[in-house]
């Protein structure tokens, strides 16, 4: 899941929806990316619930460590 929430805001949610998923089509994980940029220049928009400086740090230090555990995630997935 991706949002413009932080990682753990809809984590209640998401238990939720793994459960479902669990029941019917067997085990799944959760991996949630949060915070997500939407746009490349938010100077461009009037969009001041975002911190886009924050947004951009978060971007090029903590998304390649989230789309690393989504790869992995898809070769568990095609191991099993």
């Amino acid at each position: 899941m991706t949002s413009n929430a932080p990682d753990d805001s809809n984590i209640e949610l998401m238990n939720k929806y793994k459960a479902v998923f669990d029941s019917f089509i067997g085990p799944t994980e959760i991996l949630v990316v949060g915070e997500t940029m939407q746009v490349s220049d938010y100077s461009q928009f009037n969009w001041t619930m975002f911190n886009a400086e924050d947004r951009k740090v978060r971007r090029e230090t903590v998304f390649p460590e989230q789309c690393r555990k989504a790869f992995e995630a898809g070769v568990r997935l095609v191991a099993e």
